[in-house]
């Protein structure tokens, strides 16, 4: 057994108190923990042994990994916890010992598009004449903006067999990162007549009783061709954080302002400056609504609720 396993079986076993999804974030983040820590080359097998030598070593390794402040402050907030429970008290409360500054923001910048920019790229790709696939590319760039998409994914869904009318839903399991299929549940009326638009494009496969968006024939090269129309149409390159990941970026953005009603922290200048907004709105409850917009962007993205590290790499980091 590892050192790193005894430490994360350790957080699993760990008595916490809270809700569930917060107790999960506790364990998930006490984990990277200890696996920084394995790296860092330290053998404390229980958590009851951490002390502030530990802390500094996850510090000045996940900085040499080039992890920001602020999801350092995180995980070690998930450390303190477990330590806390197995009756270790004995670690520094403030981040600065270990060279942690308060107020730093995971992801500081932004990567989203601006739908203003996204909208009028789209009009363009629709109505150029010079190229015959772009009417195809626009729909995927479409679905990527109003789904959250990866470019793979919107290229290859099939929606004869996995779009749920009825129940207005969409299975997506071809080309997702992992291999992980994931369903997104109650599309609006919007991003269901993008699916309809979509449908013009619906291509036969390799594989029999198989449908995709691409042109049919052409396979993986059709990703290609997409990355060409976005870059002619200015979706790629600087307005897009270089690729068209950016499109993913603003639609979990504009989820987290529609669930909580205040800007995520990558949109203000520091930690507090977003902590003073999101009371202003939210009151009492804002860490509530933040938690709520963050399991359910992650759930979408197709990773678990509570990877954190998900949604602060679109978001920035709350604490």
């Amino acid at each position: 057994m590892t050192k790193s396993i005894s430490l994360a079986l350790g957080a699993n076993r760990a008595t916490l108190s809270g809700p569930r999804s917060k107790q999960h974030r506790i364990r998930q983040n006490a984990k990277v923990f200890a696996e920084r820590l394995n790296e860092a080359g330290f053998g404390a097998r229980k958590w009851s042994k951490i002390s502030n030598k530990h802390f500094a070593a996850v510090a000045d390794k996940m900085k040499e990994n080039g992890v920001g402040d602020g999801r350092i402050a995180e995980v070690f907030s998930a450390a303190r916890h477990i330590c806390r429970a197995y009756d270790n008290h004995r670690i520094s409360g403030r981040n600065a010992t270990f060279g942690i500054r308060r107020g730093s923001i995971a992801n500081t910048s932004s990567r989203a598009v601006k739908p203003e920019q996204i909208e009028e790229s789209l009009t363009h790709m629709r109505n150029d004449a010079s190229y015959p696939h772009a009417g195809r590319a626009a729909t995927q760039v479409e679905l990527m903006y109003e789904l959250g998409l990866r470019r793979e994914e919107s290229a290859k869904l099939d929606l004869p067999n996995d779009w749920d009318r009825e129940n207005h839903c969409l299975l997506v399991h071809y080309g997702t990162k992992g291999g992980r299929p994931r369903t997104l549940h109650g599309l609006s009326p919007r991003q269901e007549a993008a699916l309809e638009r979509a449908e013009e494009y619906v291509s036969s496969s390799d594989r029999k009783d198989i449908h995709n968006l691409m042109p049919e024939g052409m396979g993986d090269e059709w990703l290609h061709r997409l990355d060409y129309a976005a870059r002619k149409h200015g979706l790629a390159g600087k307005n897009a954080g270089g690729t068209l990941h950016g499109l993913r970026h603003e639609r979990f953005h504009q989820m987290y302002v529609e669930h909580t009603g205040f800007e995520p922290p990558n949109q203000h200048e520091s930690v507090q400056a977003f902590q003073k907004s999101a009371q202003n709105v939210g009151g009492a409850d804002w860490p509530r609504l933040d938690n709520e917009a963050r399991d359910a962007i992650e759930e979408t993205a197709g990773h678990s609720p509570g990877r954190r590290d998900v949604s602060n790499a679109y978001l920035g980091s709350s604490y």
